[in-house]
């Protein structure tokens, strides 16, 4: 059973990347998805008036990592992060480019090749509320496997747990969004310790700009792109 199993599974994840290789996809569906994803797009920012698309990047021996996980964003007010206001979770991007990829020439995705297409995108624009909002938690982790337990980051105490604590992080933690923004603030990295966090941003690459704008014409001239600053 267990073999059978297998089996079906690695064929199908061959397919998937020849397929993926290949380049091949049907255009009626293409043209379908992609009409979807300007639609889910221009519905998410109707939830709450704006967008925010996030990456989280780590980096080990190995260079730039992916680092699946969320920030946790409050809203300032006079100087301090609003504690009595709802908080706003915001997850890191579904698919994207490390800072130093190229664009690459054969732009269809596989499960190893993490460029990002039109639903890729629309999933990864998160709604949120208009304001100047602060960084207050965050966490990340990626290398999860069957023989690893991977790397895990924490950073603030805002979180869910006995002994939270609302606070901003170091470093650039802050952003302000605009009514009506789709906003891309690029990539964050999460350094120091948990107790003592500090986060450097920087904005998208060139390349992952071509990506979207690629992918996404329509949305693409609409979009803000920044970072959080201190």
């Amino acid at each position: 059973m267990h073999v059978k199993l297998s089996a079906t599974i690695g064929i199908g994840l061959i397919a998937g990347l020849l397929t993926g290789c290949a380049g091949r996809q049907d255009p009626a569906k293409a043209a379908a998805e992609h009409s979807a994803a300007v639609a889910q797009i221009a519905s998410k920012r109707s939830q709450k008036r704006a967008l925010l698309l996030v990456r989280i990047v780590d980096g080990n021996l190995m260079g730039d990592q992916y680092c699946s996980g969320h920030i946790r964003l409050r809203r300032m007010d006079n100087g301090k992060p609003d504690k009595n206001t709802p908080f706003e979770d915001i997850y890191s991007a579904e698919r994207w480019l490390l800072p130093n990829e190229k664009k690459p020439k054969d732009m269809q995705a596989t499960f190893l090749y993490r460029v990002a297409n039109a639903s890729s995108y629309a999933q990864s624009f998160r709604p949120i509320a208009p304001g100047r909002y602060a960084i207050t938690y965050a966490d990340c982790q990626y290398g999860i496997s069957q023989f690893s337990n991977g790397v895990k980051i924490e950073a603030g105490g805002d979180h869910n747990f006995l002994f939270s604590y609302v606070s901003p992080l170091g470093g650039a933690s802050t952003i302000t969004i605009g009514a009506g923004q789709i906003v891309d603030a690029g990539y964050i990295r999460l350094l120091g310790r948990r107790s003592n966090p500090i986060v450097v941003a920087s904005g998208a690459s060139g390349a992952e700009r071509d990506v979207m704008k690629e992918v996404l014409p329509e949305v693409y001239t609409s979009i803000t792109f920044t970072q959080f600053t201190p």
